[in-house]
């Protein structure tokens, strides 16, 4: 019934078709026209088309991107005039689309089928691809890093020489990246400092750890200082196989940090030296308020340490004499409310029992937050009070008018002892002194012999009341 040749042919037919569908690369089969004529299980994982959507189908329109498929319906026009004869294998990459729409990129294998048309085995290359390009991306990103950073870096094999170095090392040293390779450090260094440097590197090779040491490089009449980071080079098996170092001039921060610190050692030897206690005081929105600058001189101030008063909660509101605490008060508020400088005289009791009377003096300012800041000095005036209270003790003493009024009494105790024609005057003085300032005149005594007079008018707070102390004092006619 059959002839031998169809008995061998058949199972050898049958076993290819077998081989194809079981391939992991995708086959596909197109006639001379472009048109699918064959498509086994691996193409229809790979493209995301089933062998009865696309047989008979432009393999153009199938699998290869609307923008490429001009070109490759003329490459295939030219493949086919040029009649390969079959047999004649051919192996390129290109990108081609999914069903789906997302991009692939495969790898193909086309054989000429003679009349038949031509054949080819695909494997997808679109992970590795991607791989590529990342790892491409990544070699000019480092290459990037390497060559624009201000560090120099260099990388070194084990017997010290130059396996590469960057465009910093170039400039820094005045050399061509490619010259050094194979090169030593003592090709670019004193004698001394390579050999210095080839100790660690040669500590770090041994050890396998990185280490981060300070090194000074000559450069002429000058010194830099470098901080250098080495690392162990390995190879996948963990074996060391050079050392990579990393130098960062860090000359110029050192002189400033240097420079910084003796310029603060001046402030704070200013500062502690001044005349009197400097100070910042600040008062928060919410009322809080407190010190967060005091200088040393508290300590003769108040008896306390500066750390007690800005860190500790010692208030030193709780310094205040008593008498004096109204005034003090009063003298913030007005300063916070008006932004006016502050200013306030008072007395205060230290810890020891010891009472002081201090003079102060600040500028405010608000700052964004809403807090109000005062920049400021307190000076210890005990000696200059306790001498102004000699004198104002011997005046009352000396003096053949003395008296003690009320301010807010608008009877005038010596209105009578001057002449009328200085009672405009008089009554000028009593306004001052009864706004809580010192006031003194030189009038014209009542009475027929006349003679001046000397008044002296001095408010101060007694009782939480404003009261004026008055002295008069008869002076001689100059001849």
């Amino acid at each position: 019934m059959f002839s031998a040749p169809q008995i061998i042919e058949q199972p050898v037919a049958d076993a290819r078709y077998r081989a194809v569908d079981a391939s992991a690369l995708a086959f596909v089969q197109v006639d001379r026209t472009g048109l699918i004529q064959d498509w086994n299980p691996a193409a229809e994982q790979l493209f995301g088309w089933r062998r009865d959507e696309v047989v008979g189908r432009p393999l153009a329109d199938t699998i290869i991107p609307a923008a490429l498929r001009s070109a490759h319906n003329a490459g295939f026009a030219r493949r086919v005039a040029d009649g390969d004869g079959p047999g004649m294998s051919h192996r390129f990459e290109l990108p081609a689309v999914h069903r789906d729409g997302s991009e692939l990129s495969i790898s193909m294998t086309m054989n000429t089928l003679g009349p038949d048309g031509f054949c080819a085995f695909i494997s997808d290359q679109t992970e590795w691809h991607q791989a590529r390009q990342e790892l491409q991306r990544s070699n000019q990103l480092i290459t990037a890093i390497l060559q624009h950073t201000t560090a120099v870096i260099s990388a070194k094999d084990l017997d010290g020489r130059y396996l590469f170095v960057n465009g910093e090392y170039e400039r820094v040293f005045q050399v061509a990246a490619a010259d050094m390779v194979g090169r030593g450090e003592e090709d670019v260094l004193p004698a001394a400092v390579a050999a210095g440097s080839r100790a660690h590197d040669i500590d770090v090779a041994g050890n396998g750890a990185a280490r981060t040491v300070l090194e000074e490089l000559p450069f002429g009449d000058d010194i830099r200082q470098y901080v250098v980071t080495r690392v162990p080079l390995t190879d996948p098996d963990g074996s060391v196989y050079g050392v990579c170092t990393i130098a960062i001039d860090d000359t110029d921060r050192r002189r400033s940090e240097a420079a910084l610190g003796a310029s603060e050692e001046r402030f704070r030897n200013t500062v502690n030296n001044a005349p009197g206690m400097l100070y910042q005081f600040r008062i928060e929105p919410d009322g809080t308020y407190g010190f967060s600058f005091v200088s040393a001189a508290c300590r003769d101030l108040y008896g306390v340490e500066a750390e007690q008063i800005t860190h500790s909660g010692v208030d030193i509101m709780d310094f205040i004499a008593p008498e004096d605490r109204k005034s003090y008060q009063a003298a913030v508020h007005r300063s916070m409310q008006t932004l006016e400088p502050w200013e306030w005289q008072g007395g205060i009791l230290r810890r020891d029992g010891q009472r002081r009377w201090l003079y102060g003096v600040s500028r405010p300012h608000r700052e964004p937050g809403g807090a109000t800041v005062w920049d400021g000095m307190l000076l210890d005036r005990t000696r200059e009070h306790a001498a102004r209270c000699d004198l104002e003790d011997l005046a009352r003493r000396l003096a053949t008018i003395s008296f003690t009024t009320a301010a807010d009494d608008l009877t005038d105790p010596i209105a009578e002892l001057v002449d009328p024609a200085g009672h405009d005057e008089l009554a000028r003085i009593w306004a001052v002194a009864r706004s809580g300032e010192a006031a003194d005149a030189e009038l014209t005594a009542a009475g027929p012999d006349g003679g001046r007079l000397w008044i002296r008018l001095r408010p101060r707070t007694e009782d939480d009341r404003l009261v004026v102390d008055g002295t008069g004092f008869p002076m001689e006619e100059r001849p």
